[in-house]
């Protein structure tokens, strides 16, 4: 669900509470940083967004409030505010996963805590200068909207507006924070705040305005209908209001307005002209938003019944059993008349690498009979980081009812751990009636553990292998973990042949031969690809049947290596992933090991400014589509995982290679 959908006319949605109130509830220092704490302690700020996540927010904000250079300077942090902000959202991408379940996630951008001239020290340039680099890192981490909340000053509102909008049109909320008197810190009104938004350069303009912070609901909704009186009727708007103001109790702060109260809240402020997002802030808890989901369910703001179901089967509650038929995956249709035959290498059909021939089978899976005849599109699609599949699965029905063929599923993809490959693929065609390519690495298998899945895979109706070594667990979150490497793979390959044959590894009768059909990767960016020509060389040999690249943005490496390998001996499917902004590319480029972005792509993407996404599209469409004389098809990699933008580019590639279809 966008923004855009999520906040249609006549319908709230609802956004998380507060962020400090829980990490210093469950003891985080008050003196410190909570935002270094997305580097010291993640999980505990990954416990916070999955506790609102599971009582119903749809929109999460980032643990970054502070983490703009100027506030973090008065820690000793200045110096780690990319990587803050950049952990800030991972760690809340990661509760998204986890969940399973398509929350928003916003960038929050507080204030710098310190006024500008004339009455404090700091300029509007190195105010906007610091809004800049914060944005940069949160564009770059992958967020989905912004949202800049608790000012006072008309004017840093406008500087962070303006430092969003240069870098993006990325949908903003922007929040003032008026007293229980009706006015901010530095004496503006809501009227003077509304009036000071209307006067800005309408590209700066949010996309929801509003009010957070205060001294409670009761005051932040006198607040919030003076804006609208001043802003017009067509304004969008929101609240998300204090749990009153604190006390001290036993030395820990404790805030008065009870969930109860919040509901009831949200039943008033829901019923407000123009009111588009409600949440909370200080001193608010999951038991809050749970009470507010509630009464916003009631009013009829519900949650799509899946995302609904997803959160109840996340709390350990039973949910209802899918009833989704599995789709028939085993015997598919005959090649498609007035296409090109190339030369495939299907199991029992035609075999690569010297193999003796074999009497030619029907192919096992429509995947099998188009790839080699037809422009063939798949989407790559992560498994969750938890046990709810419904996000993926969701995201697998929107990709088959984009018009795409397959779906390649990661194997915890940069050593993260993640749901099984095997289980989510399972389920994506049993629930989605798709098509997989299964992303099998041998980094966590032995020898006799790669046999018994592969032997599964095929029982479940899986006949589409991509064989990977894997990244190595250093890579990712689990340093300390030991990798099998029983194999490589190439060798994985071989041990698919072996068992398209009817025998294991050891030579002993299986019953049956399967009938995968086996890929592999090909880096064309390679730093070393003399190496890399020669391994895939070897895979060929060992009886790969295609071929998967890594994602590239323009055709000179895989020309290369085609001219080195005198032609293109299997069918190749080329990677796209189709970037973001200008922060995106930079990112990809220099931090995510295997992708490499021309100099001229990372420009024209920074020279796009706001229309950087749109650019990005384009880019690789266009890419794709000179690939066509060359390759035999793409697959689509989502960015940050949006499998929207995957199906709007799946959707322009098949007007083209498929008009009329």
């Amino acid at each position: 669900m966008t923004f855009a959908e999520m906040v249609r006319p006549g319908r709230v949605a609802l956004a998380d509470g507060a962020m400090g109130t829980l990490l210093y509830a469950r003891g985080a220092p008050l003196e410190g940083s909570f935002d270094a704490l997305n580097l010291t302690q993640p999980d505990l700020v990954l416990g916070v967004h999955l506790d609102y996540i599971r009582a119903g927010a749809e929109i999460i904000t980032t643990n970054t409030f502070g983490a703009n250079r100027i506030r973090l300077g008065g820690h000793g942090l200045a110096d780690r505010t990319r990587p803050l902000n950049l952990q800030g959202v991972k760690i809340a991408r990661n509760a998204r996963e986890i969940a399973g379940v398509p929350v928003l996630i916003a960038g929050d951008i507080g204030p710098t805590g310190k006024p500008l001239e004339p009455v404090g020290p700091l300029t509007e340039a190195e105010v906007l200068d610091a809004f800049r680099e914060q944005v940069d890192a949160l564009l770059a981490g992958g967020v989905d909207l912004f949202v800049i909340e608790t000012m006072s000053d008309p004017r840093e509102l406008a500087l962070a507006l303006r430092a969003v909008r240069e870098a993006c049109r990325l949908p903003v909320i922007a929040q003032m924070s008026f007293s229980a008197e009706g006015r901010t810190l530095l004496g503006v009104s809501p009227e003077e705040a509304a009036l000071a938004l209307a006067a800005l350069d309408e590209a700066w303009h949010p996309d929801v305005m509003g009010v957070n912070c205060g001294a409670g609901p009761a005051p932040v909704l006198d607040a919030l209908r003076a804006m609208r009186g001043t802003a017009g009727p067509r304004a969008r708007l929101s609240a998300m209001p204090n749990a009153g103001l604190p006390t001290i109790v036993g030395g820990r702060y404790v805030y008065v307005a009870n969930p109860e109260y919040f509901a009831d809240f949200s039943r008033r402020v829901a019923a407000e002209p123009g009111l588009a997002v409600v949440g909370g802030c200080c001193g608010t808890t999951p038991d809050h938003i749970r009470a507010m989901r509630r009464a916003l369910d009631a009013m009829g703001h519900r949650l799509p019944e899946e995302w609904a179901r997803a959160l109840s089967l996340g709390t350990g509650e039973p949910g209802p059993t899918p009833g989704v038929k599995e789709p028939p995956v085993a015997t598919v249709g005959a090649e498609q008349p007035g296409r090109p035959t190339a030369r495939v290498v299907l199991p029992g059909g035609l075999p690569a690498g010297g193999q003796k021939e074999a009497t030619p089978r029907r192919p096992a899976s429509r995947l099998a009979a188009r790839l080699g005849r037809e422009f063939v599109v798949s989407v790559e699609l992560d498994p969750p980081r938890g046990p709810v599949a419904q996000k993926l699965i969701a995201g697998a029905r929107a990709v088959r009812e984009a018009g795409a063929d397959a779906i390649n599923v990661g194997d915890s993809p940069m050593a993260q751990v993640r749901m099984a490959s095997l289980a989510a693929a399972h389920l994506i065609q049993q629930e989605a009636g798709i098509e997989t390519i299964l992303h099998f690495t041998t980094r966590d298998r032995n020898l006799m553990g790669i046999q018994a899945d592969l032997l599964g895979a095929h029982a479940m109706g899986i006949r589409h292998i991509l064989a990977l070594t894997g990244d190595p667990p250093g890579l990712g979150n689990y340093a300390h973990a030991t990798a099998v490497y029983d194999l490589d793979s190439i060798g994985l390959v071989r041990v698919l042949s072996r068992l398209n044959e009817g025998v294991d590894v050891a030579g002993k009768g299986i019953g049956r031969a399967t009938e995968f059909l086996i890929g592999v990767a090909l880096n064309p960016a390679s730093q070393d690809l003399t190496t890399e020509v020669q391994r895939f060389a070897r895979k060929v040999e060992a009886g790969a049947h295609f071929a998967m690249t890594q994602p590239l943005f323009d055709l000179e490496p895989l020309l290369e290596v085609f001219d080195r390998l005198g032609g293109r001996p299997i069918p190749v499917l080329l990677g796209v992933l189709p970037l973001r902004s200008y922060q995106h590319a930079e990112y990809l480029h220099n931090e995510v090991p295997g992708i490499s972005i021309p100099e001229r792509i990372r420009e024209a993407v920074r020279k796009a400014g706001d229309q950087a996404e749109r650019v990005g599209m384009e880019m690789a469409l266009e890419v794709a589509l000179k690939a066509r004389p060359y390759v035999d098809g793409v697959y689509v990699i989502p960015s940050f995982g949006r499998y929207e933008q995957a199906c709007e580019l799946v959707r322009a590639l098949l007007a083209h290679v498929r008009p009329g279809s």
